[in-house]
């Protein structure tokens, strides 16, 4: 029987057109016949990074109100018809639990995910001890209680001692998701070494890139492990959620 043709939106809700074309590049041998991606970046009065609760809030605002032709027939007009596309699921391009996430689920009943969650789910499946490299410092409690909060559901209780089993910790960059771009590639290497360095030497076996702007820079996180005399996984929150996306649907089509 032959497969179904699936259409994955992967939204960049800043405006930074670089992280879109790093995503873009990282994904394109998932692609195939049966499959198709098309990347979104947010309009100019989004923020270029998000690198606090604030920009988080406000590009989930710009972004939704942009998309809404893309999916509410409704919002549509004769002039700007072809933006509407019936895609099968939405990725949401930014590494937190980004309030755009649950804002589309309301106005959908397609699969949507943002790339924390889907690398969190890679890194369960692989069941190995796992932490995160990132950009700035703020991400850090952030990334430790959004871990948390979602393997136990939100749920108030202590969870192995108050930790997430298999759960290492975060390791911090110092430069936002925008500077990845913007920084010498052998500054911005150098950091990502050290924070990868820092969390195998703790344990880790597995890496989740901790923002789409690091999307491309694997080869650092595995200089980061050599330095300790180890190998780890590396798991890209972009191509994990293309994968997991496309999964979904061809599950519910059987």
């Amino acid at each position: 029987m032959a497969q179904s043709k699936i259409s994955v939106l992967v939204i960049n809700p800043n405006s930074s057109e670089s992280m879109t074309y790093a995503v873009k590049n990282i994904s394109s041998d998932l692609l195939h016949s049966n499959l198709s991606l098309d990347f979104y970046t947010a309009p100019p009065d989004a923020p270029p990074s998000i690198n606090c609760q604030e920009t988080s809030d406000l590009s989930a605002d710009v972004t939704m109100r942009s998309l809404l032709p893309f999916l509410d027939p409704s919002y549509s007009s004769p002039q700007d018809a072809d933006l509407h596309h019936p895609y099968s699921a939405y990725l949401v391009s930014c590494y937190s639990l980004h309030p755009l996430t649950n804002m589309l689920r309301e106005k959908t009943d397609r699969p949507v995910l943002n790339i924390f969650e889907a690398s969190l789910l890679h890194a369960k499946a692989l069941a190995l001890p796992f932490g995160i490299v990132t950009t700035g410092k703020y991400w850090e409690a952030v990334f430790t209680n959004g871990v948390r909060d979602y393997f136990t559901g939100g749920v108030d209780v202590e969870y192995d001692g108050g930790v997430v089993k298999d759960f290492i910790g975060v390791r911090t960059t110092g430069l936002t998701a925008i500077e990845l771009h913007t920084t010498p590639k052998e500054e911005v290497d150098r950091r990502i070494v050290e924070a990868s360095a820092s969390l195998v030497r703790e344990g880790a076996q597995v890496i989740l890139l901790g923002c789409a702007g690091m999307s491309g820079m694997e080869e650092a996180v595995r200089l980061g492990a050599q330095k300790e005399a180890k190998s780890v996984r590396i798991i890209d929150g972009v191509r994990a959620g293309i994968v997991l996306l496309e999964g979904l649907i061809r599950a519910q089509t059987l």
